[in-house]
């Protein structure tokens, strides 16, 4: 990976020095959105739904006098290093385009979760509030981009959703335990609120309900801590018979793969757990919820990375298919 640092210099040249307050509020600000970046990542890439767990929000942490000789800069550990980069060239690059005052359409292409896209906005406002005319010299050694202003009014729009934003919940639905006139959908986190919109038949209900684990797209509504507890409006019911992952991501590792692995989702409703299975790698996990299941089979498919694909020996029968499959995956060097 290459170094990547960050530092607050004058606007204007001089020599006086920059406030202690402002380049600590500005590190502050640039740690919150180096690590909105990071989380709407995981949240696409593992299809978790509520928060991301804090031991992988920590592969986003920047450190004093890591990569950079001047100011805060990276230093992920090792097998974190392509997450990272990722998140601070996606960060860099929307610097540097929103730091010239124009908007456009950036920050739907490539910010695609309007969660994460409301929340990275406001960070980005934060920033340029604070920088109180000082100027954020981001990048590599060799390639040094620099951030002062936005356009505020523009920008301004993406944060207007608050706790509400539109999205997709996986999970399964049912009538709620207490007001039968009501629907849930829950996951193994608690029951979430459900309503249709108008463009659902009521008589499609019933199919919603008997077809186990299914995506519902609506307006989603979080509580404090995160979670989502309403989806109003919902327009759209899915099953969905596979999940595909085309990044590996646990608290210890990132690995990216040229080919997707797999999932097979299923839900017991006598025990309410979740279970994501894959055939040709052995793989199947079962978890209280559907957060757990996806996490657990994440760190699995790892360890049979470093068992197999990294390790070595002879392996036979069984061993060698799935040694075998894993190549398939592994992007070329």
């Amino acid at each position: 990976m290459h170094s990547f640092g960050f530092k607050v210099v004058p606007s204007d040249g001089e020599g006086s020095g920059v406030p202690v307050a402002v380049a600590g509020q500005v590190m502050v600000d640039v740690q919150r959105l180096i690590t909105e970046i990071g989380a709407m990542m995981v949240r696409l890439e593992l299809r978790i739904q509520n928060g991301v767990p804090p031991e992988i929000l920590s592969k986003f942490d920047l450190r004093i006098g890591g990569s950079s000789s001047a100011g805060l800069g990276s230093d992920p550990a090792e097998g974190n290093e392509a997450l990272m980069e990722d998140v601070l060239n996606r960060l860099s690059e929307t610097l540097s385009f929103l730091g010239k005052g124009v908007v456009g359409t950036w920050m739907e292409d490539n910010f695609p979760e309007e969660l994460g896209r409301g929340r990275i906005a406001g960070c980005i406002l934060d920033l340029a509030d604070h920088l109180d005319g000082h100027t954020l010299v981001f990048g590599t050694p060799d390639a040094q981009g620099t951030f002062r202003r936005v356009d505020r009014e523009k920008l301004s729009r993406y944060t207007a959703t608050g706790d509400a934003s539109v999205g997709a919940f996986i999970g399964t639905v049912s009538r709620d335990p207490v007001r039968r006139n009501r629907l849930v959908v829950s996951n193994g986190s608690g029951d979430v609120q459900l309503s249709f919109g108008s463009n659902i038949d009521p008589a499609d209900i019933p199919s919603f309900i008997s077809a186990g684990p299914v995506i519902v797209t609506g307006t989603l509504v979080r509580n404090r801590d995160g979670s989502v507890s309403e989806i109003r409006n919902a327009d759209g019911c899915y099953s969905f018979p596979q999940v595909r992952f085309h990044r590996i991501i646990t608290s210890a590792r990132d690995i990216v793969l040229l080919n997707p692995v797999e999932g097979r989702p299923s839900h017991d409703p006598s025990s309410g757990e979740w279970s994501l299975s894959c055939d040709v790698l052995g793989i199947d996990v079962t978890k209280g919820s559907w957060d757990e299941c996806v996490t657990a089979f994440h760190d699995y498919f790892s360890f049979l990375w470093e068992m197999y694909f990294e390790g070595e020996g002879d392996f036979e029968g069984e061993e060698l298919e799935i040694r075998e499959y894993l190549q398939s995956l592994a992007p070329v060097l």
